[in-house]
């Protein structure tokens, strides 16, 4: 009841009945603004050469601002490597990993692989084209839609509570240690949501706090942006890829038995053959565009689920601490990070597993009642569908649950290791 009530008022307010084409929609707008302030939606492909000068010239000052930024931080490692609490150290190494992750995803935003990929699933792929086909596929497309708003509408809430609590928990501990007061503990420094290998009077006096306040605002902004709304999208395309395998799983099943009993007609097997060839060729532009996604997204999940064993790992040892500050700070990134790792795994597991079904589908058709020339058509048809749909990870990996545990393997093994080690120390 509550779900329906929910579907029906996002169905009402996100209505683009209206739109011409998936960029007009509200949550893709939405997309597209966040990925724009980063410099990594594909302003050229989509003939907006001008916008795409300045994207690239964004993109490549966030760049460069990452990558000094994972420099400082491991200077600053180094630099106080003796100093440094066990807890503490682990969450510079976090900053920097994830600096890493989205600087890496960055430089995927700058390559033409990515920028056709996107560009094709917004003016091809998408199921907005595919609606007016049939009754089913309108009714795919409209259940896809209200799944890409209501996951759009969690990652954006998801993000503006995770960067708020990690920007202004730091501002709040140092408020209730009396840091900001006229007479404020003796030989105590300022705390940080990131810390750089900077003079020490950033740490120790009030301008200099403000100065790293302010600094760390943008830099948690757009390195939040870079984690979560790439993810958003490539969750968003995968919603798509499986909505045409529902679409295609259903054409399949609804091929019709013979008229009369017996062997279809001549003029049904012409009619099976439109069929069977307009359902290949679907299939075909399917996994054409699966591939290139393979293509365009293999380094970035190869890097993502690389660093994922590092970040999720220190984010466990961070939050398990079980202090108020920990669980503030640390509790919804850490949440955050295993929902991505498993949202991800999930989606492409769900693509396996409805590309797999297709194999029963076109097993189910009733090939038996078909002319030799059918028959041919659909054994070379079943043939293709043993592959399942996905996508690896350096073009290696495939991308699903088995991938997602061996990764939580890794990461409480890690984990239990560290923890040890800190308890000891």
């Amino acid at each position: 009841m509550v779900l329906n009530r929910v579907y029906e008022v996002l169905k009402k307010r996100y209505n683009d009945g209206h739109v011409e084409s998936p960029l007009d929609s509200k949550y893709m707008t939405q997309v597209q603004f966040l990925l724009s302030a980063i410099g990594s939606w594909p302003y050229h492909q989509l003939g907006r050469s001008r916008l795409a000068a300045i994207m690239s010239t964004v993109n490549a000052i966030l760049i460069a601002v990452g990558i000094m930024a994972c420099v400082l931080e491991a200077s600053y490692i180094q630099r106080n490597r003796e100093k440094l609490t066990f807890f503490h150290f682990g969450h510079v190494i976090l900053c920097c990993f994830l600096n890493m992750l989205y600087v890496q995803r960055l430089f995927t935003a700058r390559t033409d692989k990515y920028q056709e990929t996107v560009k094709d699933y917004l003016l091809d792929f998408h199921l907005f084209y595919f609606k007016g086909r049939s009754p089913y596929a309108a009714k795919v497309y409209a259940q896809i839609h209200i799944i890409s708003i209501m996951f759009t509408i969690y990652v954006m809430w998801e993000m503006f509570i995770g960067v708020a609590l990690f920007i202004f928990m730091p501002w709040f501990n140092n408020y209730s240690r009396g840091m900001f007061n006229e007479n404020r503990p003796q030989n105590t420094t300022f705390e940080h949501s990131m810390y750089y290998y900077l003079p020490d009077t950033v740490y120790t006096t009030i301008e200099g706090y403000w100065i790293l306040f302010g600094i760390n605002i943008p830099i948690s902004c757009v390195v939040t942006i870079g984690l979560c709304v790439f993810d958003l999208l490539l969750s968003l395309i995968v919603f798509q890829i499986w909505g045409h395998l529902r679409i295609l799983k259903h054409n399949l099943f609804s091929i019709p038995i013979p008229a009369k009993r017996g062997s279809y007609s001549v003029e049904e097997n012409n009619r099976i053959r439109m069929l069977l060839k307009e359902i290949i060729l679907h299939h075909k532009f399917i996994v054409k565009f699966v591939d290139r996604c393979s293509d365009a997204f293999s380094e970035y999940l190869f890097a993502f689920y690389l660093l994922m064993q590092f970040i999720t790992c220190i984010l466990l040892l961070e939050v398990t601490s079980f202090t108020a500050e920990a669980l503030a700070k640390y509790g919804p990134l850490t949440i955050g990070m295993h929902q991505q790792l498993i949202q991800v795994s999930i989606l492409f597991e769900m693509l396996n597993t409805k590309s797999e079904q297709l194999i029963d589908a076109v097993y189910a058709i009733p090939w038996e009642h078909m002319d030799t020339r059918n028959r041919r058509t659909l054994l070379f048809f079943l043939h293709r569908v043993q592959t399942p749909v996905g996508l690896k990870a350096a073009k290696v990996v495939p991308v699903g649950v088995n991938t997602m545990f061996a990764v939580l393997k890794t990461t409480f093994s890690y984990y239990m290791m560290l923890k040890t080690l800190a308890g000891e120390q």
